[in-house]
């Protein structure tokens, strides 16, 4: 009989666990995206008029995974033509969005794949990035990853992605002999024990070298993959197109392939983010008065390059 029981607690418990695991995911399908219409293979410009302005969108928009809460940068000159960089945030209660404001955070906040926390990249040269947690009410007081204070050569790290185990992707700075284009380079660092260890930088395949720019890294939840936008093959007034490189069991990470037309067009293109429920890629891009807007395209491209992508010789980090 106890062992009855012992299998019988075992099924309620499995029963438990997917219970819990439809619930979240239905939580992430009934994402609305602010009830603008989903695309398709063509990119579009999301949500003229309260996301995408007539300022520049610096960025693509975090939205929490259960879709309730939004941030996103925008940046706007003043009548002495300083720049202002402002976050703003929108949140979903009672099935109507609140208006965009202005948060306290700054530099592109990113949440953490649960939710549960809010990642903030650094100020600037010389400033930590800082992450805030969830609560009843609102966000915590903000925490430091000591990333900059711990490894000063880095100087900075923005554009902050965040795997499920919160393993860190991010842009810094390289070492002057790494012949990448103005020490701009992406780095990986892992959360062990607690605590971020040296930061790593990613192969030539995703940081290639010379008059090339490499940035704005977005990394899979799961780590199987990574866009990122890349000056590589371009013209002079195309700052960058997307590119992906996928990582396999190994670590080791492929040819980083172009995402192609239309998504990648002869204006630049950079900071990806793939939606919570996985269906879209958001992104900004310039338009024809180097403004930026964002858009947003379907994101099944990604297993199409993925199937080509296996096919080739991986490369070691």
């Amino acid at each position: 009989m106890h062992y009855l029981k012992t299998f019988y607690e075992k099924i309620i418990f499995i029963l438990v666990i997917l219970f819990v695991a439809q619930a979240i995911n239905a939580q992430i399908d009934s994402i609305d995206y602010l009830g603008q219409t989903p695309p398709g293979d063509t990119p579009v410009v999301f949500a003229r008029g309260i996301i995408s302005t007539e300022y520049q969108e610096h960025g693509a928009p975090a939205f929490s995974p259960g879709g309730k809460e939004i941030f996103w940068q925008t940046n706007r000159q003043d009548n002495e033509k300083k720049w202002i960089i402002s976050v703003m945030t929108m949140k979903l209660v009672e099935n109507k969005w609140t208006a965009p404001e202005i948060s306290p955070y700054s530099s592109g906040p990113v949440f953490f794949p649960d939710g549960k926390r809010l990642y903030v990249g650094s100020k600037g040269e010389g400033a930590d990035p800082y992450f805030v947690k969830k609560q009843k009410n609102g966000w915590s007081e903000p925490e430091s990853l000591c990333l900059v204070s711990r490894f000063p050569e880095l100087k900075f790290a923005y554009n902050l992605s965040i795997t499920r185990n919160g393993t860190v992707y991010f842009l810094g700075y390289a070492p002057a002999d790494s012949g990448l284009w103005n020490n701009y380079a992406i780095y990986r660092t892992e959360l062990i024990n607690g605590e971020y260890v040296k930061p790593e930088l990613l192969p030539a395949t995703i940081n290639a070298p010379g008059d090339i720019l490499n940035w704005t890294p977005f990394i899979a939840p799961d780590e199987s993959f990574l866009i990122f936008s890349s000056s590589r093959g371009t013209s002079v007034n195309d700052q960058g197109d997307l590119y992906i490189s996928f990582r396999l069991p190994n670590g080791y990470w492929t040819d980083a392939f172009n995402l192609g037309s239309p998504i990648n067009t002869n204006r630049q293109e950079r900071i990806p983010v793939i939606s919570p429920d996985g269906k879209y890629l958001f992104f900004s891009r310039d338009t024809p008065d180097y403004d930026e807007d964002v858009y947003w395209v379907s994101a099944e491209i990604i297993g199409k390059l993925k199937a080509k992508a296996v096919q080739g010789v991986p490369h070691k980090q």
